[in-house]
């Protein structure tokens, strides 16, 4: 899967200021926080990285309904000037007959096939189709100092909600 680490530009029209803790376990796991600054939004996730540590940065986005109740897909990846960006990419659910939520893959493929259409207008795959997730959400900031010196990029999943007092 080629989660938007390709050429192809996204524009947003909207950008927050937000704090991002994330922290290493020893299990592999790295649990993973984000406060929107000014608001009630907060987002909690998990992915497979080696990071610790706290930073800020900005998440762009173009609708502000995508940072309420939302659930994502993440691909993460350092930069060479020690930058963290974290593509979020929205995972559509459905419910099943139980009212239980389930991945909506027909969506996802319906959406990527869109897309598809047009990021690949300039594609040289030989007729191939790219599996291009474009992401919904944008976080880039410093990248915290608790990082192995090579870092590949890494996964996870990630939800936001209102917190409640």
């Amino acid at each position: 899967m080629n989660d938007l680490m390709t050429n192809e530009q996204v524009t947003f029209q909207y950008a927050n200021e937000c704090d991002l803790e994330i922290h290493c376990s020893p299990f592999g796991l790295s649990g993973l926080y984000i406060k929107i600054n000014g608001t009630n939004i907060m987002g909690i996730g998990s992915t497979m990285g080696l990071i610790t540590g706290s930073t800020n940065g900005f998440i762009h986005y173009n609708d502000s309904n995508d940072l309420i109740n939302q659930k994502y897909k993440l691909y993460v990846i350092v930069d060479n000037e020690g930058m963290l960006r974290i593509d979020f990419t929205k995972i559509f659910m459905k419910q099943d007959e139980n009212g239980n939520e389930q991945p909506n893959e027909n969506e996802d493929i319906k959406n990527k096939n869109v897309l598809n259409t047009n990021c690949n207008e300039n594609s040289t795959n030989n007729g191939e189709e790219d599996d291009i997730n474009i992401p919904t959400l944008i976080f880039r900031g410093k990248c915290p100092e608790g990082r192995p010196d090579d870092l590949e990029p890494f996964i996870g999943i990630f939800s936001f909600e209102r917190e409640t007092i």
